[in-house]
């Protein structure tokens, strides 16, 4: 069993199309649990559990991209080498939509690219800003205000001093790691991409999320969606949209059978 991922739905024999989902900063792959009921029934969700995080909680977390790509690029490729992969949908949220695209990046470099990458609530690397994150990683008081105006987090976990001390490890880690995110390619990537933006993100709006479309010949679009920086997670539309992708990549599989 592999320890960057976890297998949020069961499919019965092999999938069709697998969807891996890649977190958000501080974020855990049981993030996104609740999505498993509406992926088709052929179709697998995955979720990337990173070091510092969730179940992964007592090691140290990585604070620069490549040690996350890496490693799970590896997993990737070795389960490759053993079996027939189902055609993968990458999907990432805010720092996930980092990873999400320099794991692409690396699969294409394999010769093992995914079917579509789907980037959400976040801007390409090249215009982020940096100084404002190497901030976030280096004051918790800034960081710990950060995470409040987010309202993701409950704010009882926050007056905890021991789950505050639990939130704020890997949220540091998180945002140098986004502090350091490598450069996008010059080459754009020969993968389908969409972008997903909330109309009412603080953090990242919708203009900023459409530049991603200089770095791919496959551009789907931006699909603005209703809420506000954790907009997957305030109505169905994200996941239903990944659930359609899923579908799409999945079809040639099943016209084989």
């Amino acid at each position: 069993m592999s320890i960057w991922m976890r297998t949020l739905s069961s499919v019965t024999g092999l999938p069709e199309a697998r969807v891996l989902c890649l977190p958000y900063a501080g974020g855990t792959a049981s993030a996104y649990r609740s999505w498993a009921s509406l992926m088709p029934p052929s179709v697998e969700l995955r979720a990337v559990e990173l070091p510092g995080h969730g179940l992964r909680l007592a090691e140290e977390p990585g604070r620069r991209a490549s040690e996350v790509i890496h490693p799970l690029a590896q997993e990737l490729a070795r389960e490759h080498a053993r079996l027939p992969v189902p055609r993968t949908i990458l999907f990432g949220h805010s720092m996930g939509a980092l990873l999400a695209y320099e794991l692409c990046r690396t699969l294409c470099e394999r010769g093992m690219p995914p079917a579509a990458l789907v980037v959400s609530g976040l801007c390409p690397a090249d215009r982020l800003d940096r100084k404002a994150n190497g901030l976030l990683a280096e004051r918790k008081n800034l960081l710990l205000d950060h995470i409040r105006q987010l309202g993701q987090t409950p704010p009882e976990v926050l007056e905890s001093a021991t789950m505050r001390e639990l939130v704020l490890r890997p949220a540091r880690a998180d945002f140098e790691l986004l502090a350091h995110a490598p450069a996008p390619a010059a080459t754009p990537l020969d993968v389908p991409v969409l972008a997903l933006a909330g109309r009412h993100d603080p953090v990242h709006p919708p203009h900023r999320v459409a530049e991603w479309e200089r770095h791919t010949e496959r551009w789907l679009g931006l699909r603005v969606l209703y809420g506000d920086h954790f907009f997957p997670w305030q109505s169905e539309d994200a996941a239903y949209l990944l659930n359609e992708l899923a579908r799409t990549a999945a079809a040639p599989a099943a016209a084989t059978r």
